[in-house]
């Protein structure tokens, strides 16, 4: 899904009943990911303390430390270097397993 698929989607189902309007709608969906994006970029992880947003049913994302590991290049077979990072994990909700299973 695209992000103006995402917008039609909530103004489809959500903002033609409450009277908003697409612009109106996209600026929302822009506020709430720049907001998580921001939580993550500022906050900093602390011993065991990781940052984490999590959304009741759907999932939670984590700010989490991947430490230097050396692999092998897909291509060439070669020894590859890949430098420590951070990242943001994400552990699907309990909910959204269950009808993401359903038969």
């Amino acid at each position: 899904m695209t992000k103006r698929e995402l917008i039609d989607r909530v103004y489809r189902k959500h903002g033609k009943d409450a009277g908003l309007t697409k612009k109106t709608v996209a600026s929302l969906i822009d506020g709430v990911f720049g907001e998580l994006g921001d939580y993550f970029i500022k906050t900093q992880i602390k011993g065991t303390s990781t940052p984490r947003f999590t959304y009741p049913g759907f999932g939670t994302f984590a700010k989490r430390k991947q430490g230097a590991r050396v692999t092998t290049h897909p291509r060439t077979g070669d020894k590859i270097e890949i430098p420590e990072c951070t990242t943001v994990r994400f552990v699907v909700g309990r909910d959204l397993k269950s009808l993401l299973n359903e038969k």
